[in-house]
């Protein structure tokens, strides 16, 4: 190899190192292919939840000028605003509990079905003080929910012994009632003393009343 086929490949190589300083600023400038597609995709997407945000406020001042509610008549826990806030699930004793019996009205009105327990003041009108389901309040009357006993005090208890299938059903029908209720709220559990097995079963209620509305 001559000195002129070494100098041209000298003067091929420096030339592919040194690039100009402009044209390498204008590639790295240059957006690629994928973070184009990436940024339609976010500008799709955010036309997408404009258009949502917008129907719902839509149908949401729809509602309450046909209906008056926010959600075209359902109600439920999910349209519940209350069940939306963050809350530690609260654990009570049965003395705690019976505190919320209505007669601190600064305290919230409480009862329990099954062990759960529900914030009921927006139907003091139903369970506070002087009302015909008061019983109900500040305790586990699980028993009286699936006997309509509510003119019997043993049977405003959590111990549902010896009652039929109709009755347990009635149980649970409840509790989904309290569960799924557009106002009340589920604010934790009560730790219930367990049942002796041994403690005579409550004798059946003859002259039960209706169930509370």
């Amino acid at each position: 190899m001559n000195d002129s086929e070494l100098k041209q490949r000298r003067l091929q190589a420096g030339s592919v190192g040194n690039t100009d300083p402009e044209i390498a600023k204008t590639r790295a400038a240059r957006p690629s292919a994928r973070s184009n597609r990436n940024s339609n995709r976010l500008a799709w997407w955010a036309i997408v939840a404009r258009i949502a945000i917008t129907m719902l406020g839509l149908s949401i001042c729809m509602s309450y000028l046909i209906t008056e509610t926010a959600f075209w008549g359902h109600s439920s826990k999910w349209t519940n605003w209350r069940n939306y806030i963050p809350r530690q699930k609260r654990v009570f004793t049965q003395l705690e509990l019976a505190k919320h019996d209505g007669s601190n009205p600064s305290l919230p009105l409480l009862l329990a079905i099954e062990g759960d327990v529900y914030d009921v003041s927006s139907g003091w009108g139903f369970y506070g003080p002087g009302s015909s389901y008061h019983l109900f309040a500040g305790h586990d009357a699980s028993r009286a929910f699936g006997t309509n006993c509510l003119s019997r005090k043993d049977h405003v208890t959590h111990d549902t012994r010896g009652l039929s299938e109709k009755e347990l059903a009635g149980i649970k029908g409840w509790h989904r009632y309290f569960d799924n209720h557009q106002k009340y709220v589920k604010l934790g559990v009560v730790q219930l003393t367990p049942i002796d097995p041994e403690a005579p079963i409550p004798l059946p209620c003859e002259d039960a009343k209706p169930r509370p509305k």
